[in-house]
């Protein structure tokens, strides 16, 4: 079953918001002023393109394919230009931006070369691009697996796991500098608002499971946090960063 995003847009920023972890590292890799373009490829409801934007003053902008999502991030910072797009057409001339980057995107590409052309694009010769996303054994290592195991199912198939995307990265003028690992290992109560989380299907892979691991894994769930001893190791997510040539 396809996931409508304009459907989940109504309630995408009551159960996502921004890893300011993944920020920081953006901030800390690069040399960011306020004459620095930034694309933020599959921006959603804008959350990451209005923080960054807001810490460094750079000219960012967003591309989204999803009408309610864009409707949301405008209405967020009017001062950045959130546009209709995706990975066959992002409506910027070519050789524009210093520094692209996407968060849990690339999963929802049905042509990760295409986008990697089109990219390329869009983005001057030794401009940045990060891709964050997880690798397949992070996606195995993800503590509600136990609880929705098909959602690691699902998301290996979506999922082009690291070699995949570097080597098609390559092939469109783009150079492998490194994988940077944040997140991982770190000890985290899980809460009700993680519950709610679930309920309202804040991840895609959730529309995509059978209804019934989906109850009998949402009823553990709830039954393991009101026990109030529910911690679990975050199983981290990968930066893979590149150079365009």
């Amino acid at each position: 079953m396809p996931v409508n995003y304009n459907e989940i847009s109504e309630k995408y920023d009551n159960v996502r918001s921004e890893n300011k972890s993944v920020i920081d590292s953006f901030i800390k890799e690069l040399k960011i002023t306020n004459s620095t373009r930034i694309l933020d490829f599959g921006c959603g409801t804008g959350n990451y393109a209005n923080t960054l934007q807001r810490l460094t003053q750079a000219q960012v902008y967003g591309v989204e394919p999803s009408g309610g999502m864009r409707a949301k991030a405008i209405a967020k910072n009017p001062s950045i230009t959130f546009v209709k797009g995706n990975h066959e057409s992002i409506p910027f001339e070519d050789n524009y931006f210093d520094f692209v980057y996407m968060t849990d995107v690339i999963h929802h590409i049905p042509d990760v070369r295409r986008m990697f052309a089109e990219i390329g694009r869009v983005t001057k010769s030794g401009g940045s691009l990060c891709i964050v996303t997880q690798s397949h054994n992070q996606i195995d290592n993800r503590f509600y697996v136990k609880y929705f195991p098909s959602t690691a199912i699902v998301d290996k198939e979506r999922y082009p796991d690291l070699d995949s995307i570097i080597s098609k990265a390559h092939d469109q003028s783009f150079e492998h500098i490194k994988n940077v690992i944040i997140g991982n290992g770190a000890e985290i109560a899980v809460t009700s608002d993680f519950v709610e989380f679930v309920r309202n299907k804040g991840f895609s892979m959730f529309h995509l499971i059978p209804d019934a691991e989906y109850t009998t894994g949402l009823k553990q769930l709830e039954t393991d946090v009101l026990s109030g001893n529910l911690k679990y190791k975050h199983s981290g997510e990968t930066l893979v960063w590149f150079k365009k040539k």
